[in-house]
Order: structure tokens, then C-alpha cells, then sequence
């Protein structure tokens, strides 16, 4: 933590820097340390800062490779496919860039926090809201380590160098002062914004994330009153689910908070990772077979329970969610067919940059894709959106056992969105909590694919022992003779996972060195 302090503190004191309509689309200012402070643009600048780091965790993208729902095939520039496979060890690159990360984000927070009042002639109310803007930013950095590395260190002020080793807080302190803040900023933030100011943290965002934060502490009856006072709010299921990942949509009432990208300003690498070669992308990171076959029928009912399931049409009569997100053979995004099955096509499997798995992922691919290493996507990555609100709400009345019809109301109105109308689930459907709470993991693995949301899921639920060893497995090979898994599915990689000690990341071995105060996780 010396290395991030020291080194953002600078950064952050000298730099005002771009990532959306609301921030400084110039290049970056710089401010003599001497005389910054001075002025409110000076305060808002700083807190412009803590949104940049939200964009700069982009490894997020990778985040799905470590679940049960996809694999990256390279280890450049995130060596994730260990974590995948289980195989990580504490020196792990992927584990350092999530700590380091979020730390560079909360110093930017605190120095915004521990500065901006000394700011003269500033307007109260802005004051006040940029404090409460930096509040959530830190928050939704301490929800996400907590998530991966359990016990943190909390700190919440610029730290002198005397206070550099500082100790691990447990996960419980945590997240009682994630939900604190939330709180308290919810109650200056604003519930919407207009012109420059849209994508700024709302009220709305902080109470989601609130609500997030107790569902994953299982703090029901707390989760499901934040997820409901973001019901009383003005946020909707949007029409086109596409739309919200492909760039296209950025201002839909469905999204509550994004990491936001300006195009050879503040580009993304989505289009190179997620792309397939004949979109001009590495096709990096991919599905896994195992969650094409999570969406279900359009009857509502799972492939091994529905009747429409034909094996020998897999695709057909499906939740039209799997088509949205997976590229399926012979899909045509931006005006060209994917098609792993042809034998030509430089899209099939055992091509330079193409698919392990024979698919790829069309959700989250920009719509006027630019997959060149040049990074120049600029498509939103969502982190929030209402549809999660629902589902937390749905979720934890279910947890509480106090299912009534407002649940199946939440989980209904996602699956009714308009182009998906799955069939509702009812009392009938789903008679017992039990049987709801399936309902309800599925929904939240296949309205989220890719989102983040499943390595934290599977760990919460403690399933990832169940769901991570063993073959990894891509799509149906019926196609390619010359393989060795013809007239099966494709076979990946294999995987395992240790209970004892996977449902934790490490503590990254670098901060230990340099911090003796820190201990390992369990069994690393």
C-alpha cells in the first residue's frame, strides 16, 4: 500500500482527467500542488479523478473467465485463466491488479474527502454532493475487495507514512461502513442529473449499491427495504436489452451507474477481448457450454425438463436472452455472419485468435465494433442496472420466506422485457422457496452473463465447488471430422477448485512483502 499511496497522491493532486460527458474532455490539467484547493473547479476536477478509476479497472471483462461461464485462452494481459482453472497461486498478476485498483481508487476518494473543504467561496450544496459523489465511488471499491479478498484494510483518510502497515479490518466492519456511507450519501445525492452532469452518481446508486452490499452480507430484511426505496424511483426495464452493452443506449433508464468511455479519448479493449477474428477482434474471452445450456425454454422450463428441447436443434425455442448474449453459429453482428461450423471461416475453431469453445460472446461487443489493439471501443460497461435491483429484492424476500406476489412481480417484469417475454413465473411454477430460489439463480446467471455478478454469486451461495471442477466444455462438435472430439463437445480445459481455499482471491504476495501487518488468506 506504500506503493499506491505515495504515487496516486501525487496524481491525484496535480490531475483532473477525462472519461465521460461530465468530465473535462481536454487534456489533462495540471495544477501545482502549491496552489490546488483553491477553487471549486479544483474540487470537482479531484472528484472527476475518482470516476476515472472506475473505467480503469477494465480486467473486469475478465472477471467471467474465473466462473463456471467462460474461459480466456490467453494469459496476456490477464492471467485469469488460472484462476479459472485453479491453478493461481498468490503471485498472481490478476489478483495484484484488483487490489491495487480499488486502493487507487479510495486514496482518490480520500484525497477528495480530506481536501475539499478547504475550499473557499464554494457552494455548499455542490460541496456536499461531490463529498457524497466521492462517498459511493469508495464504497463501490470496498464492496468489490470484500468480495474477492474478504477481511481489507479500511482506510478512509490520506495516511501518513507512519501508518503505512495497517492491519486487515474484518469483512463485517466493512461492510457496516459501506452501508453507513451509502446511507448518508443517499441522503445528499440528487435522484437524477440533466446535460453535462448525466452519468454522475445518483441516489439511486448509492441505494442499489447498498442493496447490493447487504444481499451479499445476507442481510435480507435490510436488502430488500434498499432494494425497494430504488423501486420508489424512476428507473425501468429498458426495451432493447442489446442495446444496453452495445454502446447505442447509454442513457437508458435501466442503467443506474456505468464505467463510461469516450472514443480516442478514454477508450476500452472490449471490442479485442470480446470480439470474433472477423470482427477484428481475439474472440479472447468466451462462453463455456455450460451456460448456453442455463437458459431455458421458452416454455420456462430448464433444457433437461422442456419438451420444445430438441438436442439435434439446440438453439431453437430458447430464451431469447441466449441469442442476445451468445453468438451462435451463424449469427450476423454488425452486418457479418459468424459461423464456427465453416470450414473457411476465420471464426472457427483451431484459427490463429479464434474461440476454444466455438462461441463467442455478442453481448458487449460495440456496435460500430473496432477490435484492433488500438483499444478505441467505447461502449459503457455497465455496473449497475435496475434489473439487479429487482432481483435483490426478489432474492432477499424469498431468503426472508416472505413470498408474495411483489416477487414474482420483480423477477416477471425483467423476463417480460420486450423482445425476451419469457413465460412468468407464478405460485404454480415455483411453489416453494426452494424451487424460487433456482428460478432465481438462473435469472440472475443468464440476465448477467458477463456483468460480473456470477463470481460473486457462486461464492455467496458456496456452489463453486459444485460448479467449477471438471471439463470445461464448448459447443457441439458435429462439423469438424479432423478433431479429436468430433461428435462431442468440445473439450476446453479442466478445471478445479479447492473449498479451503478458492472461495477467497490472495492477498496479493507484493503487499505483503512490503506491509508484514497483512495476512494470507487461508491455505495460499
Amino acid at each position: 500500500m506504500k506503493i499506491y499511496i505515495t504515487a496516486l497522491l501525487f496524481a491525484t493532486l496535480l490531475l483532473g482527467t477525462s472519461c465521460s460527458d461530465f468530465l473535462d474532455r481536454q487534456p489533462l490539467d495540471e495544477v501545482s500542488s502549491g496552489n490546488y484547493w483553491a477553487t471549486p473547479d479544483d474540487g470537482v476536477k479531484a472528484v472527476n479523478n475518482c470516476y476515472r478509476y472506475l473505467g480503469d479497472s477494465w480486467y473486469r471483462i475478465f472477471l467471467s473467465a474465473a466462473t463456471d461461464d467462460s474461459y480466456s485462452w490467453s494469459n496476456w494481459p490477464a492471467d485469469v485463466q488460472f484462476v479459472g482453472n485453479g491453478s493461481a497461486t498468490s503471485s498472481q498478476s490478476y489478483f495484484s491488479h484488483f487490489w491495487t485498483q480499488h486502493y487507487n481508487t479510495i486514496a482518490a476518494a480520500n484525497n477528495v474527502l480530506d481536501n475539499i473543504d478547504e475550499i473557499p467561496s464554494m457552494d455548499e450544496d455542490l460541496r456536499e454532493r461531490l463529498k457524497a459523489e466521492a462517498k459511493v465511488i469508495r464504497a463501490y471499491a470496498y464492496q468489490q475487495l470484500v468480495g474477492y479478498f474478504g477481511d481489507v484494510p479500511l482506510v478512509t483518510y490520506i495516511q501518513p507514512i507512519e501508518e503505512f502497515n495497517v492491519s486487515r479490518t474484518p469483512k463485517e466492519e466493512v461492510v457496516d461502513f459501506i452501508v453507513q456511507e451509502l446511507e448518508a450519501a443517499s441522503e445528499v445525492l440528487p435522484e437524477s442529473y440533466s446535460g453535462d452532469d448525466v452519468g454522475r452518481v445518483t441516489k439511486g446508486a448509492a441505494l442499489a449499491l447498498e442493496a447490493r452490499t447487504l444481499l451479499y452480507a445476507e442481510r435480507w430484511a435490510e436488502a430488500a427495504q434498499a432494494a425497494t426505496a430504488v423501486m420508489e424511483l424512476n428507473y425501468t426495464i429498458d426495451e432493447d436489452y442489446l442495446s444496453l452493452f452495445d454502446g447505442t443506449n447509454t442513457d437508458s433508464p435501466e442503467i443506474i451507474l456505468a464505467a463510461q468511455y469516450i472514443k480516442n479519448t478514454y477508450p476500452t479493449a472490449s471490442a479485442t477481448w470480446l470480439g470474433a477474428p472477423s470482427l477484428g477482434g481475439w474472440g479472447q474471452v468466451i462462453p463455456l457450454n455450460s451456460l448456453v445450456e442455463t437458459y431455458e425454454c421458452t416454455d420456462g422450463l430448464p433444457i433437461d425438463e422442456s419438451p420444445l428441447y430438441d438436442a439435434e436443434n439446440p438453439y431453437e425455442n430458447r430464451d431469447p436472452r441466449l441469442g442476445m448474449t451468445i453468438i451462435l453459429p451463424g449469427t450476423v453482428v454488425n452486418g457479418v455472419t459468424i459461423d464456427v461450423t465453416q470450414p473457411n471461416s476465420i471464426d472457427r475453431l483451431g484459427q490463429n485468435n479464434a474461440s476454444y469453445s466455438g462461441y463467442y460472446y455478442r453481448k458487449g461487443v460495440p456496435a460500430d465494433i473496432e477490435g484492433n489493439w488500438d483499444s478505441n471501443s467505447y461502449n459503457d460497461e455497465v455496473l449497475i442496472r435496475y434489473a439487479e435491483v429487482l432481483l435483490i429484492y426478489a432474492e432477499a424476500k424469498t431468503q426472508l420466506g416472505e413470498i408474495d406476489q411483489s416477487v414474482y412481480d420483480a423477477i416477471n417484469e425483467i423476463r417480460g422485457r420486450v423482445g425476451v417475454e419469457m413465460s412468468a413465473v407464478t405460485s404454480s411454477t415455483a411453489p416453494s422457496q426452494d424451487a424460487l430460489m433456482e428460478v432465481i439463480m438462473r435469472e440472475r446467471r443468464v440476465e448477467f452473463a458477463l456483468e460480473e455478478h456470477r463470481l460473486f454469486d457462486i461464492r455467496r451461495w458456496e456452489i463453486a465447488e459444485e460448479v467449477m471442477p471438471g471439463t470445461a466444455l464448448g459447443i457441439f462438435n458435429d462439423f469438424d471430422e479432423s478433431r479429436g472430439d468430433f461428435g462431442e463437445h468440445v473439450r476446453v480445459e479442466e478445471r478445479q477448485f479447492d473449498p479451503e481455499r478458492d472461495y477467497l482471491w490472495a492477498i496479493p504476495v507484493n503487499e505483503i512483502e512490503i506491509n508484514p501487518n497483512l495476512e494470507q488468506n487461508p491455505n495460499w
